[in-house]
């Protein structure tokens, strides 16, 4: 089964959106549109009436739910009827509070990251869930053996749990080679890949399906807009 991304066009391209109990990667360097992507697809399923689940990784909660809403999303309802769930592996420091809307862990902690997984997400029954803004340089910090369990927990758990799994990575302007591992093996694990670049030539935001298991779609890149109802695509 596929979930609708809520852009449009590019689920008439894709054939219906993305499909169930896959993993997937949204590469890119910043401000090219990735956030957006996963907040509108994750804004979709509410509107369909899934429960859904974000990893607010790369800042406070509350500047996450005004991204939302500038966008004409107020998710603050959802919240509170407990159909969007709120996760974060965001560091805290003394004397900021903690977000009690926010379930917080570690990434280190394995072993609390899979009771999160199965226990409040799987359990929720949640059908969407994304995770970042992530860097490149943060994945290349852990052991690599430890990344790989991760990313092969989180791929069977998406695909026995039917959830779409999204990630928003953050691509850097130099790799040494311990990123270029890390990269590797985020890339190399997902069943699907969008780019995102900033097409300073001709001054527009595009993507590009690299990779879209099951589904025939577009090879090129493709330009979009970031408009006040989301990402756009223009034919």
């Amino acid at each position: 089964m596929k979930l609708k991304t809520g852009i449009k066009r590019l689920d008439e391209l894709t054939g219906g959106g993305i499909e169930s109990g896959s993993r997937n990667i949204l590469y890119g360097p910043p401000g090219t549109g990735k956030t957006v992507f996963a907040m509108q697809f994750l804004w979709q399923g509410l509107q369909q009436g899934e429960t859904v689940a974000y990893d607010v990784m790369d800042k406070p909660f509350p500047r996450l739910i005004a991204y939302f809403k500038s966008f004409g999303w107020n998710i603050e309802p959802y919240i509170d009827k407990g159909k969007f769930i709120a996760i974060q592996a965001f560091p805290h420091f003394s004397p900021f509070l903690q977000d009690p809307r926010v379930t917080y862990f570690s990434l280190d902690d394995f072993e609390e990251m899979k009771r999160i997984d199965k226990f409040l997400i799987s359990a929720k029954h949640v059908t969407r869930f994304a995770a970042g803004d992530f860097s490149e340089q943060l994945f290349a910090l852990y052991d690599l053996k430890y990344m790989e369990t991760v990313e092969d927990w989180t791929i069977n758990w998406s695909h026995y749990d039917n959830i779409v799994n999204i990630d928003i990575m953050t691509a850097t302007a130099q790799k040494d080679s311990a990123t270029q591992r890390a990269e590797d093996l985020d890339l190399n694990k997902a069943h699907n890949i969008i780019y995102f670049r900033f097409n300073e030539e001709k001054l527009q935001r595009e993507l590009r399906i690299i990779k879209m298991e099951g589904s025939e779609h577009p090879l090129g890149w493709i330009p979009f807009k970031i408009t006040s109802r989301g990402i756009e695509l223009e034919e």
